[in-house]
């Protein structure tokens, strides 16, 4: 029974930025028709978040190698409990962008935290299936999400869903009653900025680490575009109603978590790299195929959310093998690795939603051109990923399967 609560327990903290996401997209719309502001405005909720995860994850990282998994991971938890109500509680768009902010700092301790936890207790391509076997679980989370979301906007109103992540991060904090502290090494070396900066420094610099950053948040990025466009492009361009949205959007997120779970019984085959080309390139041809069809007015709707489900069964893959692969390079600091490449990663992520935001003309055209070039640059990633590295000065050796 305990095993099953820690399981569950570090689904939920892999799952706080989707569910922060996921479950308030359908209120988009309403909440940016009561604030009287525009699709941008609104769009901004989305990318204040992510900026707050980026910033967040610098953070908490580092202070997780120092102070231990469990209680900073609690101090985080709580903070997204208030921040959540915070949210729930805003009068004006400029108040919900300074609480989302908020929301996103404090939100970041889940997955950061999580991925660390998960690189402690194992190693290599099993480290990589049970980060792949968690996020399959997730996708549960924005299976359901939006669904849910669209229910309380029509049975309450948009704050309820707020309250609603104030409940969750509740249920985490006595779920992580059942934890017992990971981090390999407390309260050794030092802490504050200058160690965060010399250990985002020591991985930009090694060339496998950048590789799986480019690859992991080139796949993020594309999931940003689309999420921060969804909302409007689900009643602009197929006039869909607001209670039917959770299932729509459930069709691409089902690509995603049908690629975790398959992810993680092919990476023990086929090493964390091979799998990642497997994803990358999954990636690049769903969102070629839709990029191409958003193009032409009379492209049927299945064809469109085949090639979706294609381009997220890719995400799928790649997700888990490019933050496994990173922190791999780095066992004794997987909390500060684990912060350089979610900042990286959210940092960035935050930037396309701006700017699928900004080019959003009421048509597919632009958002699939978007996740067309991130795809195309994750692939960029994999030669820096399988690159020779230095054993003993002169002789090299290729990590394979790693």
């Amino acid at each position: 029974m305990k095993d099953r609560i820690t399981f569950a327990t570090l689904v939920a903290l892999v799952a706080y930025a989707a569910i922060a996401t996921d479950l308030y997209l359908p209120a988009i719309p309403a909440i940016v028709a009561e604030f009287g502001a525009t699709s941008s405005d609104g769009q901004l909720t989305l990318s204040t978040f992510m900026l707050g995860i980026a910033v967040g994850q610098l953070i908490f990282g580092p202070l997780s190698d120092y102070f231990g998994r469990l209680p900073v991971v609690r101090i985080g938890t709580v903070l997204f409990l208030v921040t959540s109500l915070a949210c729930a509680l805003a009068s004006s768009m400029e108040f919900m962008w300074l609480a989302r902010l908020a929301q996103g700092l404090s939100a970041a301790s889940g997955p950061v935290i999580a991925r660390a936890i998960v690189r402690d207790r194992y190693e290599g391509p099993r480290a990589a299936q049970m980060m792949a076997i968690l996020s399959g679980a997730m996708a549960v989370v924005p299976l359901m999400a939006p669904t849910l979301g669209a229910w309380l906007l029509i049975l309450v109103n948009w704050r309820a869903t707020y309250v609603s992540l104030a409940l969750f991060a509740a249920l985490v904090l006595l779920g992580l009653r059942s934890f017992e502290e990971s981090a390999p090494h407390i309260r050794q070396g030092k802490i504050g900025i200058v160690p965060v900066l010399q250990h985002f420094s020591t991985c930009v610099k090694n060339r496998r680490f950048l590789g799986y950053q480019i690859c992991g948040t080139a796949a993020f990025s594309a999931i940003v575009a689309y999420l921060s466009t969804v909302s409007f492009f689900m009643g602009d361009v197929f006039n869909l109603p607001t209670q039917y949205f959770g299932y729509a959007f459930a069709v691409t997120v089902a690509g995603f978590m049908v690629g975790a779970l398959l992810c993680a019984r092919v990476v023990v085959r086929l090493g964390i790299n091979r799998t990642l080309a497997l994803g990358t390139t999954l990636s690049l041809l769903g969102a070629l195929g839709q990029s191409l069809g958003a193009n032409f007015s009379d492209t049927p709707i299945i064809l469109l959310a085949g090639c979706s489900f294609i381009m997220f069964l890719g995400v799928g893959f790649t997700s888990a093998n490019a933050s496994m692969g990173a922190l791999s390079l780095f066992p004794d600091h997987a909390g500060s690795a684990s912060a350089v490449f979610g900042f990286t990663q959210s940092s960035v992520a935050a930037l396309v939603g701006v700017i699928a935001g900004h080019f959003y003309d009421g048509t597919l055209a632009s958002v699939t051109s978007i996740m067309f070039i991130c795809a195309a640059i994750g692939m960029l990633g994999l030669p820096l990923a399988r690159a020779q590295i230095p054993v003993r000065g002169s002789s090299w050796i290729r990590l394979r399967g790693r």
